[in-house]
C-alpha cells in the first residue's frame, strides 16, 4: 500500500511540474495591439488569399497564402517562402494575428509575398521527404506563381534553416527562366 501511495504521489508531482512548465506568460496588450494594427494595415493595402491549395505535378496540393498589392493594373515580382513551419494567420497562443510584418513590408515595397507549407506539413497534402518531392514541389510552385495574372514572372526565395534548405537544390536543378 505504501508503494502505491508513493507512486501516486510521484505521478501527481510529475503532472504538476509538467503543467507548471507548460504555462506561458499571458501576451501583453501591446503585443496584441501591434499585431492587430499590422494585420489591419496589411488588409487595407493588400489582396489576401489564404489557404489556396496549389497543385503539384503528382496531384498533391500545398497550402499557400498570398499577399499582394491591391493595384490590379500592375504585375508584381514575388518573394517566396516555402516552409515546414506553421505560418497560419492566427496565433492561437497569443489570441491575435501572427506577426505579419514581413508580408506588410513586401507589399508596401511592391512585391507579392507567397508562403507555402511543405508537403505533409499542416494543411499541405502528401508525405514529407527531404530528398524527394520538395525539389520538384519547389519548381512546380515557382511555375504556378510565375503563371498567375498578377505575377511579372520574377520569383525570389527567402528563408533560413529548413526553410532555406530546398532553395539551392531547386535553383541548381531548375529549368525555369
Amino acid at each position: 500500500m505504501k508503494r502505491i501511495r508513493v507512486s501516486v504521489f510521484v505521478l501527481l508531482a510529475v503532472g504538476l511540474v509538467s503543467i507548471t512548465a507548460q504555462q506561458r506568460p499571458a501576451p501583453s496588450k501591446e503585443l496584441i495591439a501591434a499585431r492587430n494594427a499590422t494585420e489591419k494595415e496589411l488588409a487595407e493595402i493588400a489582396i489576401i488569399d489564404r489557404k489556396l491549395m496549389v497543385p503539384m505535378r503528382d496531384g498533391k496540393r500545398m497550402a499557400t497564402d498570398v499577399y499582394r498589392p491591391r493595384d490590379t493594373s500592375k504585375k508584381y515580382p514575388i518573394i517566396f517562402v516555402r516552409t515546414p513551419y506553421n505560418f497560419n494567420f492566427w496565433d492561437v497562443r497569443n489570441g491575435a494575428p501572427r506577426d505579419l510584418s514581413a508580408e506588410l513590408a513586401a507589399v508596401k515595397r511592391g512585391y507579392a509575398f507567397v508562403e507555402m507549407n511543405e508537403r505533409g506539413h499542416f494543411f499541405s497534402e502528401g508525405q514529407y521527404d527531404i530528398l524527394g518531392a520538395p525539389l520538384s514541389d519547389g519548381t512546380d510552385a515557382i511555375t504556378w506563381m510565375s503563371s498567375q495574372p498578377w505575377s511579372n514572372g520574377k520569383v525570389g526565395t527567402i528563408g533560413c534553416s529548413s526553410t532555406a534548405e530546398w532553395q539551392m537544390g531547386v535553383a541548381a536543378g531548375s529549368t525555369i527562366s
